[in-house]
């Protein structure tokens, strides 16, 4: 399950690594944590039964901040009425098998890799959607902060700034200028139009300005962690490959090798990558190492 502040989209794998069925249904976090968990369970009711399925572990992606150890979201921006509540816990009573919760940027990493057989063993992935989520991949390995955290990377500074504020207090993070949540607003205030609208004005400074956001934030990745590639993908991954990929990309492409050399492409999984990889990661820990970690209080 791939939990984002719109929807929730669902994936079923096989035990030979397959997808036997997909379906979404909308969020509402705003009820609260007994109907979402409803919600839950009757969706991965319905499809177990329509497919002669037993159910072996549940993985989930989540818009963090999330504890993965714990399944403890912490995200009353974008998810409100879910916060404060271990979901992995939770969800593990209701349908009676263990539950694994990580960061959906993770999660969408991990399915846009089994996607590429031949992906680099450094890679970031960057999903623009309701917010902005971004993964990082060291050597094979998902990187964490101190303690097992996502690090909330979608909140570092571009040199574009808005005249209101994220909830994280800057006016010029990714989240709050690259978003689709941000770029769709700022079109609608300033030229009173759809964000493609926008990109297409005369003098094309809505189209600049992203292009100059979104090369400012990769090459300040780029620089840290030398990613061979980088994976755009999230609900806006179209209009990102349509207008702002090969612009930022010839610009990349003009930096020193300080900057590393690496290469933005569109995502292969699209709009299941963050439920594909919620799904891999619970199979190899409980159907292949029979890890149930994530079950624990």
């Amino acid at each position: 399950m791939d939990i984002g502040g719109t929807s929730v989209k669902v994936l079923g794998l096989d035990e030979k690594q397959e997808i036997c069925f997909e379906s979404s249904f909308a969020t509402n976090s705003q009820q609260g944590i007994d109907v979402f968990l409803k919600a839950c369970k009757d969706v991965i009711t319905k499809h177990t039964n329509a497919n002669a399925m037993k159910l072996a572990g549940i993985g989930i992606g989540c818009t963090g901040p999330i504890d993965y150890r714990n399944g403890m979201i912490d995200n009353p921006y974008t998810l409100p009425g879910l916060e404060g509540h271990s979901i992995s816990k939770l969800l593990s009573k209701e349908c009676k098998v263990p539950v694994l919760v990580d960061n959906d940027a993770n999660t969408a990493h991990v399915g846009e890799v089994f996607q590429q057989p031949h992906a680099p063993k450094d890679t970031l992935m960057i999903a623009f959607g309701t917010g902005v989520g971004v993964s990082v991949r060291l050597d094979g390995e998902l990187f964490r902060i101190p303690g097992g955290i996502h690090p909330e990377i979608g909140h570092i500074a571009t040199s574009i700034q808005a005249e209101d504020c994220c909830y994280c207090g800057r006016n010029n993070c990714m989240e709050h200028i690259l978003s689709g949540t941000g770029i769709n607003k700022h079109a609608l205030v300033r030229y009173g139009s759809k964000a493609e609208e926008a990109m297409e004005t005369s003098d094309r400074l809505f189209a600049k300005e992203l292009e100059k956001a979104l090369f400012d934030s990769i090459s300040t990745l780029a620089i840290l962690f030398h990613p061979t590639c980088v994976y755009i993908g999230g609900g806006m991954q179209r209009f990102f490959e349509t207008y702002l990929l090969k612009p930022v990309q010839q610009r990349l492409d003009a930096l020193l090798p300080v900057y590393g050399r690496t290469s933005l492409e569109p995502c292969l999984a699209g709009t299941k990558a963050g439920s594909l990889g919620a799904a891999l990661m619970a199979y190899h820990a409980f159907c292949v190492k029979g890890d149930e970690y994530a079950c624990n209080d």
